[in-house]
């Protein structure tokens, strides 16, 4: 039996981030050097990309990141070019995280401008949308604008469920679930730092009881939280993961080969 775990990046903000004073109006949010280093060396906290690859590449993982592909200070996702072309070479997947699934021609702008940045040959095949803003009715334009899996559906916010694992095919779409994310974790689960790791093994025990194959979580871990109290537990996630019997990791376009045989039939 195999617990098929796929580990995602929303890249939310800029990479140059939100600002010293965003930074400092929630320095609780971080641990003291990293305030220290914020004043000292004007080190950007929020910009966490490689520090999450580098983790992964300890551990020989690799994962999928989400870029958006306009931010909310107005910088485009260029801003990210060498980020995603550097990603894309060593093996970890690029999607997009859309910012709204108004129209089929709004997503196939945003679709197109983090395909941009990928290799020639590449393609952007899956998204998850900001604030996990999308509906069943919506599904039909991820479809017509070409892409072939989402993972922005998220069932509870306050604790592991069976519900959230797996997956699902809307409107000819894949979908995979948010079985666990980092901020849900520290505010509507009350999880400490200390026990992060238990959530993750609730979260494969559960999985491992599914009576569906293939049995799937997907974690959603934010690259601006891998500096943050809490979010930097994510090391010893992966290590979780690593030793554990019976669990293998992988990118969400390798996600789509699992459950070809299903969405076919």
């Amino acid at each position: 039996m195999v617990v098929w775990v796929l580990l995602t990046h929303d890249v939310d903000w800029p990479r140059h981030g939100p600002g010293v004073d965003h930074i400092l109006a929630r320095r609780g949010r971080f641990p003291p050097g990293v305030v220290e280093a914020v004043l000292r060396e004007g080190f950007n906290p929020y910009y966490g990309v490689w520090r999450v690859a580098e983790l992964e590449e300890g551990f020989g993982f690799r994962s999928t990141f989400f870029f958006r592909p306009v931010y909310d200070d107005g910088t485009g996702v260029e801003c990210y070019e060498d980020d995603v072309r550097g990603l894309v070479r060593g093996g970890w997947e690029v999607g997009v995280h859309l910012n709204d699934v108004g129209s089929v021609e709004g997503v196939v702008r945003q679709v197109g401008a983090v395909e941009s940045l990928l290799p020639p040959g590449r393609r952007v095949v899956g998204c998850r949308v900001h604030y996990l803003r999308i509906g069943v009715s919506d599904y039909w334009k991820l479809r017509e604008a070409g892409l072939r899996y989402d993972s922005s559906l998220k069932a509870f916010r306050d604790r592991v469920s069976a519900e959230d694992m797996g997956f699902r095919v809307i409107d000819g779409v894949v979908v995979f679930p948010i079985t666990i994310m980092d901020a849900y974790l520290f505010t509507y689960m009350r999880v400490s730092e200390e026990h992060v790791v238990d959530v993750v093994e609730e979260a494969l025990r559960v999985a491992e009881a599914l009576p569906r194959e293939p049995r799937i979580v997907t974690i959603l871990w934010h690259d601006s939280s891998i500096n943050m109290v809490g979010g930097r537990a994510y090391g010893r996630v992966l290590e979780h993961l690593h030793v554990r019997e019976g669990v293998k990791v992988l990118r969400c376009v390798d996600a789509l080969k699992l459950v070809k045989g299903a969405v076919e039939s």
